[in-house]
C-alpha cells in the first residue's frame, strides 16, 4: 500500500474515533498538559494584540511579540525576546526572574503580569472551565495533530486569567490545542481574547483582540537554563 493511502487510512480511523466519543477530546488535553509538565521543550511564542476602530482615526494598529526559547519543567524558562520593548532576554527560575534590557542581566524586582509570571504558566491558560470539544486533525511542524478548541464566556475568562482585575461582560475568548496522534504531547497552543475597547477613551477604537500562539518541539530533549551568573 502506497505510503499516501496509510496516511489517509490513519487520517480516517483518528477522525471516526474522536467523533465516536464525547469525552475523548476533554481526557486528551487532560493527559497532554500533565505530559507537558514533565517533559522539556524548545518553543516559539508569537503574540499579536490588534486594535480596530474607525478609519478616520487611524484604523487601529497591531503589535507584535515573537520568543523563542527552552521550558524546562517545573520551574525553568529561557526566552529571547524581540518586539517586547527594550527587553531582548528572560531567564525565569522558580519564582525570580531576570532580563536584559541590553545592558546585562539583571534581577527584576516585580514579575510583570500576563502570560509569562512562571514558567509553566502558558499550560495554566489551559486549563479552567468550559468544554474542550475536537476541532479536527490538524499538523504541527509535521506532526500529525489532534486539535481541541474550547470557547470561553467572559466568566470563564476571568476563572483562566486568574487575577483580580474585572474582565468586561462582552469579551469573549477562545483556547485552541494541537495534540500530537501519536504521542500525546501539546505541539502548538492558542489563547485568544477579543474584548471591546474603553467607548470613552475618544480613541475610536472599537475592539481589541489579543492573540497568543506557541509552538513547541524537540519534546523530552536534554536542555538546561540556569541562573545568570
Amino acid at each position: 500500500m502506497r505510503p499516501s493511502a496509510i496516511a489517509a487510512l490513519v487520517l480516517a480511523a483518528t477522525v471516526a474515533t474522536a467523533c465516536q466519543s464525547p469525552g475523548d477530546a476533554s481526557s486528551r488535553l487532560t493527559r497532554a498538559i500533565e505530559q507537558m509538565e514533565l517533559t522539556t521543550a524548545r518553543l516559539e511564542m508569537n503574540a499579536v494584540a490588534e486594535a480596530r476602530g474607525n478609519a478616520v482615526l487611524g484604523g487601529g494598529f497591531s503589535q507584535l511579540i515573537h520568543g523563542i526559547g527552552e521550558l524546562v519543567p517545573p520551574d525553568r524558562l529561557h526566552l529571547m525576546l524581540d518586539g517586547a520593548g527594550r527587553v531582548q532576554e528572560m531567564v525565569i527560575v522558580g519564582t525570580q526572574m531576570w532580563v536584559d534590557a541590553g545592558d546585562g542581566m539583571r534581577l527584576a524586582d516585580k514579575v510583570p503580569m500576563g502570560p509569562l509570571t512562571h514558567p509553566t504558566a502558558p499550560l495554566d491558560f489551559i486549563r479552567g472551565p468550559g468544554r474542550p470539544e475536537f476541532a479536527g486533525i490538524g499538523l504541527s511542524r509535521g506532526v500529525l495533530t489532534y486539535r481541541v478548541r474550547i470557547a470561553l464566556d467572559s466568566s470563564e475568562l476571568q476563572a483562566r486569567m486568574r487575577s483580580d482585575q474585572p474582565v468586561d461582560p462582552d469579551t469573549t475568548g477562545m483556547v485552541e490545542v494541537e495534540i500530537g496522534v501519536f504521542d500525546g504531547l501539546i505541539r502548538r497552543q492558542t489563547f485568544e481574547v477579543k474584548e471591546p475597547a474603553d467607548p470613552f477613551s475618544g480613541t475610536g477604537l472599537q475592539t481589541v483582540r489579543t492573540t497568543y500562539t506557541i509552538e513547541y518541539w524537540d519534546h523530552g530533549r536534554r536542555l538546561e537554563v540556569r541562573e545568570p551568573k
